[in-house]
Formats: C-alpha cells, sequence, structure tokens
C-alpha cells in the first residue's frame, strides 16, 4: 500500500515544526520517559497561523486542548499583546499560559513578542513526524 498523498498544508505545517518546533525529550522525572509534545514558536503571526491551521484541519487536534504562550520584553503593553496573538491564534485568553516577560531586548522586529502553540499528546506528535517523514522521503532526504 503505497502513503496517501500530501497536501501543501501538510507538507508546510509539517516543515514549519521540523524547523521551529520540540523535538521528543527526556522526561527527568521518571526514568526512560519521554515527551512528545508538539510546540511551535515564531514572532511571526502568519507562520503562526498556518502551523494552526495544519493541526486544526490536517492533524484534528482537539481545539479546548490547545495552549498558548508570548513572550515579551518589559515596558511592551502585556494586554495589548495577548490579545493580538489571541486574536491571530483564535485560542482563548483563557487557553494561554502565563505571559514571560524579558528584559528589554535589541532585536528589530521583535514589537509582537514571541508566541508559543503547545498540544501534549504523543499520537498528534507521532501523526506530524509520519507526515514530516512522507514529504522528506518524497524529495529523497532519508534520516
Amino acid at each position: 500500500m503505497s502513503p496517501m498523498s500530501l497536501t501543501s498544508r501538510q507538507i508546510v505545517g509539517s516543515v514549519l515544526w521540523w524547523a521551529e518546533g520540540t523535538k521528543p525529550r527526556r522526561d527527568y522525572r521518571w526514568k526512560n520517559a519521554m515527551l512528545y509534545t508538539v510546540e511551535f514558536t515564531n514572532t511571526n503571526s502568519e507562520m503562526v497561523k498556518i502551523f494552526l491551521e495544519f493541526l486544526r484541519k490536517d492533524i484534528g487536534v482537539v481545539e479546548s486542548r490547545l495552549r498558548a504562550q508570548i513572550q515579551i520584553h518589559e515596558g511592551d503593553d502585556q494586554e495589548k499583546l495577548e490579545r493580538f496573538w489571541s486574536k491571530a491564534t483564535r485560542i482563548s485568553l483563557s487557553n494561554f499560559n502565563k505571559t514571560i516577560v524579558r528584559p528589554t531586548g535589541h532585536k528589530v522586529g521583535k514589537s509582537s513578542g514571541t508566541c508559543k502553540i503547545r498540544y501534549s499528546d504523543k499520537p498528534t506528535h507521532l501523526k506530524i513526524q509520519s507526515i514530516l517523514d512522507q514529504a522528506l522521503s518524497e524529495i529523497g532526504v532519508t534520516k
């Protein structure tokens, strides 16, 4: 049986996760345990929207389990940026983790802060990994 044909959104979404997302990591609270959280972090709201569309339409995540967290700098308008990211992500502010406020930075273009999308679910992680593996295989990349 051949693998299913991937859509452009699946390819882009999985590659965005590959570049800007988290990979499985050891859970140091338990011997030999791994964490399979799906996380994606970026300052570009359009990239975040594309990744969320991939999660919602292609992966089928449970909306109420989606979490977001933003990082901003001292002096930024926290309420304004929280509303901005809530609107951009279509995630309720009640599903936002506590905003992280860092000392003022020197990087240009980070006036909207950084947004992290989080979804904790091993089957979801493995499904995204499978889509990425297929996309890479189709262009001759093996891991």
